[in-house]
């Protein structure tokens, strides 16, 4: 039974791609993709095949190129934004091969992870929120260090802010709570690496997580609101859709949500959560 209703799920997934690609499919989109920690070699080679395999049909663009699209420029063309998030010791790699590629990320640093060891209580608890319904030893990775975060400024790279310790925001309902995850994390990014944070993930991003009071508070600290709810970013919008990137799927099928199978799924809620913000 479980079988049929995987290839059922499959079946009206295909569909509707294709219906989206007949009858809705926009030439002009600006789409932002979220990769997190890249586990193992099986992984790096499917992110970079990816990145290639993208590069044919998109442009990649930098975050401040990003921020123009999202103020005043009209978006000509399929441009695409990378992001990480948690900040995870493979960042390093993956920025490494982007800069070969002339392709500038954006950063989402969670801030009272930086330099933890990974035998530590604090490591434990953080890594826990991160994953916090399937944490196995395989996903026990080494977080970015100060001299790492460093390094990915010097190589041109963008820092955003993912909170204190990755709570999901939704469930806090004290202010005190939110001003430690939201804004004493801002502040410490800032102080630390003497640069200017305009930009936050929310930790999870999926219909859970992005709720009204929280958005409330983060829009007076921030330009741009990144969620994990997929969808394209044509127009102005303080709230960033983006498309999540699991790296053990196959290609053909990231692509087909790129191309907007899933949007529809996203749309209301978005839309919603959007108004409040305008």
């Amino acid at each position: 039974m479980k079988i049929i209703d995987t290839l059922f799920k499959e079946i009206a997934f295909n569909l509707i791609d294709k219906f989206i690609r007949v009858f809705i499919l926009n030439k002009n989109s600006l789409r932002v993709l979220i990769f997190h920690d890249i586990q193992n070699s099986i992984q790096f080679n499917t992110f970079k095949k990816l990145i290639s395999k993208l590069s044919k049909d998109y442009e990649f663009i930098s975050p401040e190129e990003f921020e123009k699209f999202q103020k005043d420029q009209k978006v000509t063309g399929k441009k695409l934004l990378v992001t990480f998030d948690d900040g995870f010791i493979s960042n390093i790699h993956a920025a490494k091969y982007l800069n070969k590629l002339n392709i500038k990320a954006l950063f989402f640093i969670v801030s009272d992870f930086v330099g933890l060891s990974v035998n530590s209580k604090k490591y434990k608890k953080i890594i826990s929120n991160i994953y916090p319904n399937n944490l196995t030893e395989d996903k026990l990775s080494k977080p970015l260090g100060n001299k790492d975060i460093g390094y990915l400024i010097k190589l041109g790279h963008t820092i955003g802010c993912h909170t204190s310790t990755h709570r999901r925001l939704s469930k806090l309902k004290n202010i005190k709570d939110l001003e430690f995850e939201v804004l004493k994390s801002k502040t410490k990014i800032e102080t630390m690496f003497k640069i200017k944070i305009d930009h936050i993930a929310y930790p999870f991003g999926d219909f859970k997580s992005v709720d009204f009071a929280s958005l409330k508070y983060i829009s007076k600290h921030f330009n741009f609101i990144h969620s994990g709810l997929r969808g394209n970013n044509l127009g102005k919008k303080k709230l960033i859709k983006r498309d999540a990137i699991n790296l053990d799927y196959k290609i053909s099928r990231l692509e087909k949500f790129l191309a907007g199978a899933a949007d529809l799924i996203y749309k209301r809620y978005y839309n919603k959560l959007n108004n409040y913000l305008n």
